[in-house]
């Protein structure tokens, strides 16, 4: 009974979210992530011996797995590459600066926790490609499940400070040190690549389930090329294998333009968010110290201000240097929105672009880090 309510509740509850999103202000204020977490957090402490925290386990591994390669399929590196020569430099400013401030940051505060490597290289990652590279590298690493909460916990708040402060007066700021940018040389592309609203119910399935075959092919190939090169199941492997193996896919135009890989992606991280949630002990949350916010503060606020500086150095516009630094950070889902309030529509497709190439770099240069500090 219990293994049939473990997984009832961590498939079903995330699709109500979704669907209560538009509808309940609370869960898109908080954001289905952080309520998909905290329904877990209450799921696993208070059923306790009717939660299997085993089959939950299980869940939350399988989960991310699939749900990775999926996120991937719509990367279109090479179109990413032949963009405006600005907005691929100014992405690898980002990566640069996130890079040297949780290098920095976590050689500081490693004596205040033993994953502290780990968790210096999950914030290379979500702050390169967003939530989806924290748990990547997270599962990666073999992170304890308390700092998976904790860690998205902090994301969460340091992050929706700095949303709320390049919305309003960050773009303004900006203006007096960055250039203007230059409309003549504005990209072309379909901004519209994250979109299958336009597919009908029976549409929606079938391409469901190619998805999910395809992504359990990439899982299953890489899987077979960690025991090729490790002779057994390495996580890092596993997980930079199947980064670089649904990379490879997209590749296919046909797989790279196949509506719902996006949409299924997000879904089953929130089937993550809930089974990973569970495995969270109340009292090990609450344990959590200040030097949790400190130490992810230090490296948000940190990469940000260089990433910044980087681009007043080298005349990156306004427009381009704010959208990169949103792609990495938040992902793709927040370029539309920031395209908006820059009003300029012209970098919506090399934004959404970078956010998607940033979820494969975010786990190479994450891991990358985090074994470079543990050395």
């Amino acid at each position: 009974m219990s293994t049939f309510l473990v997984i009832l509740a961590t498939f079903l509850l995330p699709f109500g979210i979704i669907k209560g999103e538009s509808k309940i202000k609370l869960i898109g204020w908080l954001s289905p992530v952080v309520c998909c977490y905290a329904v877990g957090i209450v799921l696993g402490n208070v059923l306790g011996s009717f939660w299997n925290q085993n089959v939950a386990r299980t869940i939350s591994e399988v989960s991310v797995l699939l749900a990775l390669p999926l996120l991937l399929f719509s990367t279109d590196l090479v179109g990413w590459l032949k963009l405006a020569k600005t907005t691929v430099i100014s992405f690898a400013f980002v990566i640069i600066s996130v890079m040297i401030c949780s290098y920095v940051t976590g050689y500081f505060f490693r004596g205040f926790d033993t994953e502290v490597w780990k968790m210096a290289g999950m914030m290379v990652g979500v702050y390169t490609g967003g939530t989806p590279n924290l748990m990547a590298i997270g599962k990666a690493l073999e992170v304890r499940d308390d700092v998976f909460i904790i860690l998205n916990a902090v994301d969460v708040v340091l992050g929706g400070t700095y949303l709320l402060f390049i919305m309003s007066i960050g773009v303004k700021l900006l203006t007096k040190f960055l250039p203007a940018f230059d409309f003549s040389q504005a990209e072309e592309g379909d901004g519209q690549i994250l979109n299958w609203d336009h597919l009908g119910l029976s549409k929606k399935l079938v391409h469901s389930l190619i998805l999910f075959i395809l992504s359990a092919l990439a899982v299953g190939l890489s899987i077979g090329l960690s025991h090729l090169l490790t002779g057994g199941e390495s996580v890092s492997v596993i997980i930079l294998g199947l980064t670089a193996v649904a990379v490879a896919f997209s590749f296919s135009q046909k797989i790279r333009h196949f509506e719902g890989s996006q949409e299924l992606g997000q879904y089953l991280l929130l089937v993550f968010c809930v089974a990973v949630g569970s495995l969270a002990s109340t009292s090990q949350l609450v344990s959590g110290s200040w030097w949790y916010f400190a130490f992810c503060a230090c490296i948000l606020f940190g990469s940000i201000s260089l990433h910044f500086l980087f681009c007043f150095f080298f005349k990156i516009d306004r427009d381009t240097a704010i959208i990169t630094s949103m792609a990495g950070i938040f992902g793709p889902a927040f370029v539309a929105p920031m395209s908006q309030v820059l009003k300029n529509r012209a970098i919506l497709f090399s934004g959404v672009t970078t956010g998607l190439v940033g979820y494969a770099v975010g786990n190479f240069v994450g891991v990358f880090v985090a074994y470079l500090l543990k050395r």
